[in-house]
């Protein structure tokens, strides 16, 4: 299976996704029950919420 990982750029500051890795990895949380390998392919964040520049 191949997986990207898109995360928040509000977060990415104090987040460096390390996490993310370490689950794929141990095959746990949300990939628990996948039995194949994992491949990552791709790792960015989303470029920002487009709601936060609109106007008020």
């Amino acid at each position: 299976m191949k997986v990207g990982i898109i995360r928040c750029m509000q977060t990415e500051d104090y987040c460096p996704g390390t996490t993310d890795f370490k689950m794929i990895r141990e095959k746990k949380g949300g990939f628990e029950n996948i039995k194949e390998d994992i491949e990552i392919v791709g790792f960015i964040n989303c470029g920002g919420c487009p709601g936060k520049k609109a106007v008020l």
